[in-house]
């Protein structure tokens, strides 16, 4: 096992004792399948995250894609930023104008985003996706801004607080050490059966008045 392998196992035990799913992963990723069709590989420490969670939302404040054959717009899939993004003033933005190795906006992968409007990715610039760093377009930050690790990681710093500067427009998640994790399909599940799928309890009704 090479050094950046340990390191990444050692981020990825510190994460997954921090996150609880609340209720048992249905969704299975045939990786060899997407990644054909993506026609690239996935980070390992992601892939393991995936395969450990699913997609969903990490407390309501970090919601994570999964790759998807096809890559249908449905809620929740990984995938490039759209060609409008590309055009758009405010994600053109950097909060370090000056730093030299600025990433080409379209080798931005997009994995994730944020209760605050954030947009996370990975910038998959290169053959070897264990080092694809993780971009934040941080929408009342500034911009984008790079940071030298992994999706997994990025994870575990966002919760124990390790930033120097938190990446996150919204704070709700700083330094909380502990986080449930709520998966996508169970979600709507339970939603479709009337449940607060966060409480497990029967979900306010909405009424109609009119």
């Amino acid at each position: 096992m090479t050094e950046s392998e340990s390191h990444m196992n050692d981020e990825s035990a510190r994460l997954f004792e921090m996150v609880t799913p609340l209720y048992e992963v249905s969704d299975v990723v045939d990786w060899t399948a997407v990644e054909a069709d993506y026609g690239l590989a996935f980070p390992a420490d992601y892939k393991e995250f995936i395969d450990r969670f699913g997609a969903g939302t990490l407390d309501d404040g970090i919601f994570v894609s999964v790759p998807r054959v096809g890559q249908p717009p449905a809620p929740l899939t990984v995938g490039r930023l759209p060609a409008d993004a590309l055009q758009e003033g405010g994600m053109l933005a950097w909060q370090d104008a000056s730093r030299p190795d600025r990433p080409d906006l379209q080798d931005m992968l997009v994995w994730g985003q944020t209760n605050g409007a954030d947009v996370l990715c990975w910038v998959a610039d290169g053959p070897h996706p264990d080092t694809w760093r993780v971009a934040v377009w941080a929408r009342h930050g500034g911009g984008w801004a790079i940071y030298d690790c992994g999706m997994v990681e990025f994870l575990a710093k966002v919760l124990t607080d390790g930033f120097h500067a938190f990446p996150l427009s919204d704070a709700s998640l700083r330094g909380v050490e502990s986080a449930p994790f709520l998966n996508l399909e169970a979600e709507n599940r339970l939603m479709d059966e009337g449940i607060d799928p966060w409480t497990g309890k029967p979900a306010p009704q909405m009424w109609d008045f009119d």
